[in-house]
């Protein structure tokens, strides 16, 4: 190979690889500057390449040609710094354009400042180009050293706002420099006649691989595409096809015709296999400059777009913002404020393991005014030139240098500013503008994101608020109770339920709104005397509930006396209001004391705040089980101290019974005797003399629906029909309807409309089944059966007691609660509950 075309063809070679990799990107302004300077090295080192091999038509145009794209260059270098930087102001580019224009134009009539080389033959066909220079030349050096230093002064200017600009850089500057010196070379009779400048031009194609796959010079996305894999795959073929027929040459000419083929099949078979090797290290080798950083950043925004648009928690989402950030930018930490009710922004997501839940940003604070004006990811260093970082506190300038901020990314949503993100250092790299670049999309994903949760949790905190008082609301309490009795029920729970006495007539005295003012004060006491300890609700009208987890009844009834005590003082000194002070009636219950499930544990409150009542109101009950060792004459004092609250209820309940007597002498009858195997079989469960007591008026009132029930169904010898059967069981509603316009009795409405439920729910009228059916009503649905059972009716006979306690085994879990029936079978046959019938006293034997 002569006139050191080799050196040509590498140049050509390395440019034309990085012009078919780059043309895909053609759009983005960066890279069309970028093609500018590979189409100027081209035209310099193609046309040296065609002069060399003194192609057509003439070795002067090849000439002029590659000097053309000599004069282009510094320009193009000049356009691409300039767009790099983004350095608007290019008024000064038109003299550049205009000054290189005229010294070429001058050359090429003149041939003074770069004259045409001279061929030099150097034995056989071997010739070279020598250029013989004058003091012209310098002209052409001087302007391209004016050009390379306005390069330099906006790449320092650049530096001084973001060092990263000057480090990016570096493998381009050096290249340009390297280029220099081979120009200067060709002044040096050492080097006459080799392409000094040729060569410094391939040391440059080097370094702007180098700065395009270490540095990042710029973001390229998805440039290598498959055509560009194929081009430079068969640039580099064509490249080695070249050296291995020029190779040929040197075979002995005394090879017959048939060893001459099979040398060429050898040829050919070699670079089909070079053919596929080449194209397969050129596919790994731009993918690893320019897809595989690009496909992962494009890759983690894709998976995190889509985890954070399934989940409406901003703890997730804020979680999943600090790991996509740390696994793709590298930063060593990352700090997220979020903004709060108050409008300030606290920190909720620190990726360090200490965590700094404390820090708080106020909403005037100078950072956050200089964000809202502000897109983008700001450098810190940036930040630290402005008045804002000015205005900080010495303390916050600190802890963010220990921090070791570097960047400030904003969460915004057109004006809102919903989070800010505090960014470390890398470590030993720096964020380059691919980091930024992703760091800005992420952010709007992100932000985006954290609004909607944020509205969503507003949304649906403000559903589960009352909108009075501020408290929870009723059918959030009732979700928060299961949750809790079932984490705590192995622990310790208490439920308080507060009723405000007589609030119908404090309504009535200062009117509604000083009433709706009265039920927020109590609601603000309840709030701060509870804490963050308990969960407080309104449970409905004028009552309020009370959760209190790993609490006892002695903590629980401390806690709910210093309510009451601060709800009387609200207005009980001023003199406008002492016609109605404000009181409270409350009931507490708790687990695993008094109650197993939270039904059991809010029917057992409620029934102590009908006690509370009843007793004469300003009082707090404390649903107990009895004491049966504190007797006075065979009954408690509880019970002795209780009878006389019942006292005046017993009127009219016996009103109630005998109005059914005079249509069924059976219900009567029927009625007092499940209510004393009811009471009975409450007392062996260990219930509240209270509870006692009520569930044995349910048992007095249970069928007082009967009453509305034709005698003719009533007292039907024989098989009820279906239509009949309807009607006899309406008399559970019946009862309900007579029950609810006496409100003195309305607290044995739960025991009497479940008492013909089933356990297993296959009975009516709801159709409930379990431990859904309050305590009362299985007590009583065991109660009412088996007096059924072992009663005479009309329509049977009474059937023996040994059968009906079988009948009792084996419906239990069934018909019957499997924990109730086993009891009262027991204090059956133990003789603690007396068998009311005469016809069974002696088969009972304990009579």
């Amino acid at each position: 190979m002569n006139n050191y075309e080799w050196v040509s063809i590498l140049c050509v070679f390395c440019y034309t690889c990085l012009l078919m990799t780059f043309i895909p990107a053609i759009g983005n302004r960066m890279v069309r500057s970028f093609l500018g300077i590979l189409l100027a090295m081209l035209l310099w080192t193609g046309g040296s390449y065609c002069m060399r091999l003194q192609l057509f038509p003439s070795i002067d145009f090849w000439f002029h040609t590659s000097i053309l794209g000599l004069f282009i260059l510094p320009y193009a270098f000049l356009l691409f710094i300039q767009e790099y930087v983004n350095h608007k102001n290019r008024k000064g580019n038109l003299i550049w354009f205009l000054l290189l224009g005229v010294l070429y134009v001058f050359n090429v009539v003149t041939e003074k400042v770069i004259p045409a080389p001279r061929i030099e033959q150097i034995g056989g066909t071997q010739i070279r180009f020598i250029y013989d220079f004058n003091w012209m030349v310098s002209l052409a050096f001087i302007v391209f050293s004016l050009v390379l230093l306005h390069m330099l002064g906006l790449i320092l200017i650049a530096a001084k706002k973001d060092k990263h600009y000057r480090k990016q850089l570096v493998p381009i500057e050096i290249g340009i420099f390297i280029m220099f010196l081979g120009h200067v070379f060709l002044l040096f009779p050492l080097f006459r006649g080799f392409p000094t400048d040729l060569l410094s031009g391939f040391f440059n194609a080097i370094c702007m691989i180098y700065a395009l796959s270490k540095r990042k010079l710029f973001r390229l996305q998805l440039l290598a595409s498959r055509t560009s894999c194929y081009s430079i795959t068969g640039l580099i073929v064509l490249f080695f096809s070249y050296f291995i027929v020029s190779g040929i040459d040197y075979f002995p000419s005394s090879h017959d015709k048939s060893s001459s083929i099979k040398i060429m099949m050898v040829f050919v078979f070699l670079i089909l296999i070079s053919t596929m090797i080449i194209y397969q290290l050129v596919k790994k080798f731009l993918s690893a400059i320019f897809i595989r950083e690009e496909l992962r950043k494009s890759e983690n925004l894709k998976e995190f777009t889509h985890s954070v648009t399934k989940t409406l928690n901003v703890q997730e989402i804020l979680e999943q913002l600090a790991s996509v950030i740390q696994q793709t930018v590298k930063a060593k930490n990352v700090y997220i404020c979020v903004t709060d009710n108050e409008g300030n922004y606290t920190m909720q997501h620190s990726a360090t393991s200490l965590g700094y839940s404390s820090f708080v940003l106020t909403k005037s604070h100078p950072i956050l005014s200089f964000l809202k004006k502000n897109d983008g990811c700001i450098s810190y260093r940036r930040f630290k030139r402005t008045q804002s970082y000015k205005s900080m506190w010495e303390q916050e300038k600190r802890l963010f240098n220990d921090w070791g901020i570097e960047y400030l990314l904003p969460l915004k949503t057109e004006e809102d500013l919903v989070g800010i993100v505090l960014l470390s250092a890398k470590g030993k790299s720096e964020y380059t503008h691919e980091d930024i670049d992703f760091l800005v999309s992420i952010s709007s994903v992100s932000s985006i994101a954290v609004k909607n949760s944020k509205l969503y949790e507003k949304a649906f905190e403000e559903a589960r608020r009352d909108e009075l008082t501020g408290l929870f609301n009723r059918k959030c309490f009732f979700g928060t109770l299961d949750v809790l009795v079932e984490k705590y029920k192995d622990k310790s729970l208490a439920l308080a339920i507060l009723s405000i006495d007589d609030f119908t007539l404090y309504n009535q005295l200062y009117g509604a709104k000083e009433g709706d003012i009265a039920l927020q004060k109590i609601a603000r006491i309840i709030e701060s005397t509870l804490g963050e300890d308990g969960f407080a609700a309104r449970y409905k009208g004028k009552v309020f509930s009370l959760i209190m987890p790993e609490y006892d009844i002695y903590r629980a009834k401390m806690t709910v006396d210093k309510i009451c005590e601060q709800v009387k003082d609200i207005n009980s000194t001023a003199d406008n209001y002492r016609l109605k002070v404000l009181t409270l009636s409350g009931g507490i219950c708790g687990i695993p004391y008094t109650a197993s499930n939270a039904q059991e544990l809010l029917y057992n409150a409620e029934l102590s705040v009908y006690n509370a009542k009843r007793s004469g109101k300003n009082t707090i009950k404390v649903y107990s089980v009895s004491d049966e060792n504190t007797q006075t004459d065979g009954q408690s004092q509880s019970s002795l101290y209780n009878s006389q609250a019942y006292s005046e209820y017993a009127p009219t309940i016996y009103a109630l019974t005998a109005a059914i007597d005079t249509k069924d002498h059976y219900t009567f009858g029927h009625s007092k005797n499940v209510a004393y195997y009811a009471a009975e079989l409450a007392k062996g469960l260990h219930l509240d003399s209270d509870h006692v007591e009520i569930i044995r008026e349910a048992g007095l009132l249970h069928d007082i629906g009967k009453i509305g029930i034709p005698e003719d169904i009533l007292n039907k010898p024989g098989k009820l029909t279906s239509e009949e059967y309807e009607i006899m069981k309406g008399h559970v509603e019946n009862s309900i309807g007579i029950i609810k316009h006496l409100p003195s009795l309305d607290y044995v409405i739960p025991a009497v409309i479940g008492h013909h439920e089933r356990y297993d729910g296959r009975g009516y009228p709801r159709r409930i089944g379990g431990e859904d059916i309050p305590l009362s009503a299985r007590i009583l649905c065991i109660a009412d059966s088996f007096d059924a059972m072992i009663s005479k009716r009309s329509y049977k006979q009474s059937m023996p007691l040994e059968r009906a306690l079988r009948i009792m085994r084996e419906e239990s879990g069934k018909q019957f609660d499997p924990e109730l029936a086993p009891v009262f079978i027991e204090l059956v046959e133990s003789g603690t509950i007396q068998v009311i019938h005469s016809e069974l006293l002696s088969i009972s034997g304990k009579n």
